[in-house]
């Protein structure tokens, strides 16, 4: 899912980032993953320095670009100084941080980071909308010839913790599957974005239809934090000029949709006065 996925992590940047950045600025891409989003940025002639903290997924973003230089490293911990115009972190990375303590650690870290007068964007899922949407059921997923996914969201409003759970499955070349002949045009069928609920529906009980599909499943447990909360820590931090925002760039955020935050690292000559 990671170039399409990708298309949609750009958009959010297009309306509250990229048109307040000079041409060719220098972007830090926290917590970039496979490097689909830094490689739109490149070809959108952005100097992009990604970071991550899995050796594995950098691998893979050398790929993906190329031209892009990738830093394995902690977003608590890393140490680049006054080398950014901008910092982004998308998909709501920063929601794996499970501390508020931790969340100030990266801003700082982030902070450090900028340019005066340089800005930090990132989004992240806020309670309300996580007990509505996070229920136990599957949110997202895909069925394909020899292979299948399904992601499983649950969210515990005692504490605002959470986790989502990717479940995996790949064809057995050992068996005839359920659909046999007819099962590749079938689940091509379910990838039309009009019939959503019903791959849905099938991917919730995939183990009973194909039980010769071997599954595996991996388990990333989050933290909801208010946007307050936020606003409050980038604050202390330093950050000034915080704006919450929607995907479409509302300041109305209900919900139904994550926060994007973007605000902004001062010049020292102007506070100074």
């Amino acid at each position: 899912m990671g170039p399409e996925y990708s298309q949609q992590q750009l958009k959010p940047l297009e309306i509250l980032l990229l048109p307040k950045l000079p041409q060719s600025a220098k972007i830090l891409d926290l917590c970039c993953g496979t490097g689909n989003l830094t490689q739109l940025l490149i070809c959108e002639g952005y100097h992009v320095t990604g970071l991550d903290g899995s050796e594995a997924m950098l691998a893979y973003a050398s790929v993906n670009a190329p031209q892009a230089e990738f830093i394995l490293g902690d977003a608590r911990t890393f140490e680049l100084s006054n080398h950014f115009d901008a910092v982004i972190s998308t998909s709501a990375s920063l929601n794996h941080l499970m501390s508020i303590e931790d969340l100030k650690q990266v801003f700082g870290q982030v902070y450090t980071a900028l340019k005066e007068n340089g800005l930090f964007l990132f989004d992240l899922n806020h309670p309300t909308q996580m007990a509505k949407w996070w229920r136990g059921s599957i949110a997202e997923g895909e069925i394909e010839s020899n292979y299948a996914w399904a992601i499983v969201s649950n969210y515990h409003q005692q504490d605002n913790t959470g986790y989502f759970k990717v479940i995996l499955f790949r064809k057995s070349n050992n068996h005839r599957t359920v659909f046999g002949y007819f099962r590749g045009l079938l689940y091509k069928l379910l990838s039309l974005r009009i019939l959503t609920r019903f791959r849905l529906k099938l991917l919730a009980r995939f183990s009973q239809w194909e039980k010769n599909w071997p599954s595996t499943e991996m388990t990333y447990h989050i933290k909801g934090y208010s946007c307050s909360e936020i606003q409050s820590t980038l604050e202390a931090v330093g950050f000034t000029d915080v704006e919450i925002r929607t995907l479409e760039g509302s300041s109305h955020v209900d919900d139904n949709h994550s926060a994007y935050f973007i605000c902004r690292k001062p010049d020292r000559s102007k506070t100074s006065h």
